[in-house]
């Protein structure tokens, strides 16, 4: 046995008797964790760690135990851990609950319950864990009693069992959740074999748990990666992209140090499938989460999954919205949490601080951290003044939002004059100058601040972009135009390699995923990948190997009226197919649709405003561009994806957002 490894005591054991069979089917798939400095209880907890437990009771008489403990009947099988390499799952105890604004990995230990692991200490080895009382769920929440558990972790040492924590909780009905964490340093038992023991004990039922107990092994230079997805950023409005406002002096400093990857298409022109796309590696037609009504197949690995298993402390910090963990985004985070919300116009900032503070606690390990903000995303409402920095004298709206005017319905295509327009643009611009200054900048300072920027993977990217009636409609949704799907893409190598890089080959969202995992050195399924990693693409001198980007819209996404819409390039050479509007999409706008072509092919090379539409005048292009279009349009891998039945949970913040009516 290793120094860093973990040894267990097996028996064959019984599975919770209400395990549905897609969890028994993954859970049965999941290989062991790979050897790394850290260790996760919840993963390698089986049926013969479990001393004592309720749900023991389960085994001899599962009638008799959903009549004794009804809390308990009620969350069995609810909230199932189906991230990465988990291994086996006895009685569901593993979950993924969300409490409040946060999704976090526990193991549900009601009292009176008692786990033991049998491990060996490494040298400045460290037990690091949060408990906490989660609210009952159902009927029982109705319940007015407060709950009572105590908390203890033991450790037994060549004969002898000696306590390490010990803490009273008391639980009310009125909060989600009441909580502590816990930071126990045993270098003093480092070589030695024991045997760790995780207690509850006190209310009958009492939905206590153990949220990420870990033991680690504190790095002196972990190797990190951030990945900051800007909502609705479109590139060419970023001053390391050519733009002439200052809207990005932290992304172009931070562009000096990296990559920059100047033709990069998302995956659709909304938020939903393109962070999908971001954090999966598939394409649209692939991951098939083309609505907001569904949900990602739980079978699809994500990112986190890989960097979970491969031993990185894995976190989500998001707006929520579409990007919430209730779409499936949070599978492989150890945490999954909204912050900022979608409509508080200093969403970046607060951001920021819970991002910084988080890089702070895990700064001793290997990590992965996903930052997403609507900060840029209409509404605009940057505080004072920033908000102000790059309007005219005269402009009308200091701060606008462009739902009630329905811009993004029946006004779509509605025309306002120059000035107006300015005025949208410089609000839009003012976000992106907020969003650089409260959140780009701070997390660029807190790495640097101690001493992880050198060796971090940091990504700033976005999901889509926004239009200003350069093809006459306003903000996304709706289109495939490259002011709605070509987004930025800078990537800061650890060591600063590839610094001041400038690449020009095309590249997608898609191979983001298959970037991070082989750049840090971590297997991925690439069989199971749409992307590929762009490390091919950084040799100087060298042509890139060519990269087909496919986006597409769904119809009528959220009641917008729109038909669906599909494009994909062959080189330079990008082609659009349109349905077209039926008499009752057309019936919804105020102001009619400009006239779309059924097909469209524009050179991107030589006309990267895409104003000549080629299948008008090329005939034989356009028969061969349909032909390869519809060919490579199709699903290349097996999958569904779910209907979710979430969405009155999220319904307001999308409404607030622009997306709902």
């Amino acid at each position: 046995m290793n120094a860093h490894s973990l040894s267990l005591k097996r028996f064959p054991g019984g599975v919770f008797p209400l395990a549905f069979f897609l969890v028994v089917f993954f859970l049965a798939n999941c290989r062991r964790p790979e050897q790394t400095d850290l260790i996760r209880f919840i993963d390698i907890l089986e049926r013969a760690d479990i001393a004592e437990s309720p749900f023991l009771e389960s085994e001899a008489d599962p009638k008799s135990f959903l009549q004794a403990h009804p809390v308990l009947a009620e969350v069995a099988d609810q909230w199932p851990l189906l991230d990465l390499g988990i291994e086996q799952n006895p009685f569901l105890l593993k979950k993924k609950p969300l409490i409040g604004p946060a999704e976090q990995n526990v193991l549900l230990a009601p009292p009176k319950s008692v786990y033991r692991f049998k491990v060996e200490i490494p040298g400045r080895g460290f037990l690091e864990f949060f408990y906490g009382i989660m609210r009952e769920v159902g009927p029982s929440r109705l319940n007015t009693d407060s709950r009572n558990v105590e908390f203890s972790v033991q450790l037994s040492a060549r004969g002898s069992r000696v306590p390490l924590f010990s803490k009273l909780l008391t639980h009310s009905a009125e909060n989600a959740l009441v909580f502590n964490h816990r930071k126990i340093d045993l270098s003093a038992y480092a070589g030695q074999t024991v045997t760790i023991y995780f207690v509850t004990q006190g209310t009958r039922d009492a939905l206590a748990c153990w949220f990420n107990p870990v033991l680690y092994v504190p790095k002196l230079s972990p190797r990190n990666a951030v990945l900051i997805s800007l909502d609705t950023l479109r590139a060419d409005h970023l001053s390391c992209y050519g733009y002439p406002r200052e809207t990005s002096p932290n992304m172009d400093a931070l562009a000096a140090d990296a990559a920059v990857f100047r033709n990069v298409y998302a995956s659709s022109p909304w938020t939903l499938p393109s962070h999908v796309s971001m954090l999966t590696g598939l394409d649209c037609v692939n991951h098939r989460v083309t609505q907001p009504s569904h949900r990602m197949d739980p079978a699809i690995v994500t990112l986190a999954d890989h960097l979970r298993r491969a031993g990185y402390a894995t976190a989500g910090l998001t707006g929520g919205g579409f990007v919430s963990g209730l779409y499936g985004l949070s599978k492989g985070f150890d945490s999954y949490r909204v912050i900022g919300g979608v409509l508080a116009p200093d969403a970046a900032a607060a951001l920021a601080r819970s991002a910084t503070a988080w890089i702070t606690d895990n700064r001793e390990r290997s990590f992965f951290l996903f930052l997403h903000t609507y900060q840029i995303h209409n509404p605009y409402r940057s505080p004072e003044p920033s908000n102000r920095l790059f309007l005219d004298e005269d402009a009308v709206h200091t701060e606008l939002d462009l739902t009630p005017l329905r811009y993004n319905f029946q006004n779509r295509y509605k025309p306002v004059t120059d000035a107006l327009r300015r005025n949208f643009i410089g609000l839009y611009d003012a976000e992106i100058r907020f969003t650089d200054e409260a959140l780009v900048g701070p997390v660029i300072g807190k790495l640097r601040e101690l001493g992880l920027y050198e060796n971090t993977l940091l990504i700033v990217t976005s999901d889509h972009g926004e239009e200003f009636f350069e093809h006459g409609s306003w903000l996304h949704t709706h289109n495939l135009y490259n002011e709605t799907i070509q987004v930025p893409l800078i990537i800061k190598f650890p060591g600063g390699r590839a610094a001041g890089t400038r690449v020009d080959s095309y590249a997608r969202l898609v191979d983001i995923m298959p970037t991070i995992l082989d750049e840090l050195g971590v297997k991925g399924e690439a069989d199971n990948m749409d992307g590929r990693s762009l490390l091919s693409l950084l040799n100087s001198g060298q042509p890139g190997e060519e990269r087909m980007f496919r986006s597409a819209l769904d119809s009528d996404i959220l009641g917008g009226h729109i038909p669906h819409k599909t494009t994909l390039n062959q080189g330079s050479i990008k082609v659009i197919l349109n349905d077209s509007y039926t008499p009752e999409m057309l019936a919804f706008f105020w102001t009619p649709p400009p006239q779309q072509e059924r097909l469209e092919i524009y050179d991107l090379a030589n006309d990267p405003g895409e104003r000549r539409n080629l299948a008008l005048v090329k005939p034989e292009m356009a028969r061969r561009l349909l032909a390869y279009l519809e060919k490579n349009s199709r699903p290349t891998r097996k999958g569904t994806s779910r209907t979710s039945d979430a969405m009155d949970k999220i319904r307001e913040e999308l409404k607030s957002l622009g997306y709902i009516n």
